[in-house]
């Protein structure tokens, strides 16, 4: 009786262990990769498929979204999701973004059988669930990691209230997420990686 009221101690005491202890899967330079892919990708929607269907419009960067989380999801497996437990904090961080994620890409679809007079918000809105994820991430990641966070959702307002009817520029997808991202890499490698 003793020995099981010990051991579900130990596995409280763990867990807490694992909730207070910055997660370190995210890095500095995939941040600063994928600040780099939403600037690239936005100059080159501009140049070469400038008048995309709203369709296309999410479809182009719903992919670029799904390539970016495959570089974070590749760099937080490579070589820290080696044993059990590191892969456990790997999900469980993952989990609290998880939300975020779903509902921006379920985003772009629910706008079209909105109807097109909606279509507008769409950089706005993603930037704005986007900050929430951030934020929800924030008791795993660095502590500064949620002025991050207040970035994406001021930035998410400013681009919902400055929304324009029927036009949506690549550089309101590409220009807030890059400064984010970069943002995010400056903490990362500040409060993490400059200090290892």
């Amino acid at each position: 009786m003793h020995i099981d009221r010990a051991l579900a101690q130990l596995s409280e005491i763990h867990a807490q262990v694992l909730r207070s202890a910055v997660y370190r899967g995210y890095s500095a330079r995939t941040c600063g990769l994928t600040a780099g892919i939403a600037l690239l990708a936005a100059a080159a929607q501009e140049r070469l498929l400038p008048d995309l269907a709203p369709e296309g419009f999410a479809l182009y960067w719903s992919i670029l979204a799904l390539a970016c989380a495959a570089l974070f999801v590749a760099d937080a497996l490579r070589g820290r999701g080696a044993c059990a437990e590191s892969f456990q904090r790997t999900l469980t961080v993952v989990s609290q973004l998880l939300p975020a994620l779903v509902v921006g890409a379920a985003l772009p679809w629910v706008l079209l059988r909105v109807g097109l007079d909606a279509w507008p918000l769409l950089p706005g809105l993603w930037c704005t669930v986007f900050g929430l994820g951030v934020l929800a991430s924030r008791p795993y990641l660095p502590r500064a990691i949620g002025w991050v966070g207040l970035y994406y959702l001021l930035a998410g307002g400013v681009l919902l209230l400055g929304a324009q009817p029927a036009s949506v520029s690549s550089w309101s997808v590409g220009v807030p997420f890059a400064c984010g991202q970069a943002a995010s890499a400056l903490v990362l490698w500040f409060h993490l990686e400059r200090r290892a």
